[in-house]
């Protein structure tokens, strides 16, 4: 998308960017089969399979030369690799999502995410200040509220983390990985 700036006559490109987590082929497919048992209960609409994941932070738009300043702050982030044990679906009616949660999540994610925070803080970026609330959604604009405890989680191993490029297009929204980081 290209901005003009009012009264400069020149342009800036942007790109709409967040740093996110994406699960495994066996993982997406485990997250599918939920968003198909809870669609014809919550309405609404489906997740694509493939856009499955955990946003650890979102930029929003970002000018295209600053795009390199975060390829080269994910080099100075360090974080250890982590298990999730996805548990809990909720309705988040605020966002009319239906959304899966762990009951307890581990250090190393709010690790990641505060290191990612620190780092781009340091490099001068701006960021919204919520508190982090970490989940998968899973199905959006949702009619009807669902809470389950699953009784058999869903186990989700995290070796990499990654900053994706939101771009619209006409059969919806497409996330492109700009860049990969593995944890250790």
């Amino acid at each position: 998308m290209r901005l003009t700036k009012k009264g400069t006559g020149t342009e800036t490109k942007t790109i709409r960017v967040f740093f996110a987590i994406f699960p495994n082929k066996f993982v997406q497919k485990q997250l599918a089969n939920q968003a198909e048992i809870l669609e014809p209960i919550c309405g609404g609409r489906k997740v694509r399979t493939q856009n499955f994941h955990l946003t650890l932070l979102f930029l929003g738009d970002v000018s295209t030369h600053h795009a390199k300043t975060l390829l080269q702050t994910m080099k100075i982030i360090s974080a250890k690799k982590f298990d999730l044990s996805l548990d809990r679906i909720c309705y988040w009616k605020r966002n009319q999502i239906i959304y899966i949660q762990a009951k307890q999540f581990p250090n190393e994610l709010f690790f990641l995410v505060d290191s990612l925070k620190i780092a781009l803080s340091e490099a001068g970026f701006f960021f919204d200040k919520y508190t982090y609330k970490p989940h998968v959604t899973l199905i959006r604009k949702a009619t009807q509220p669902a809470e389950i405890n699953l009784n058999t989680p869903i186990k989700w191993h995290v070796n990499e983390w990654s900053l994706i490029q939101s771009k619209q297009t006409s059969s919806g929204i497409d996330y492109v990985p700009l860049s990969q980081r593995c944890l250790e």
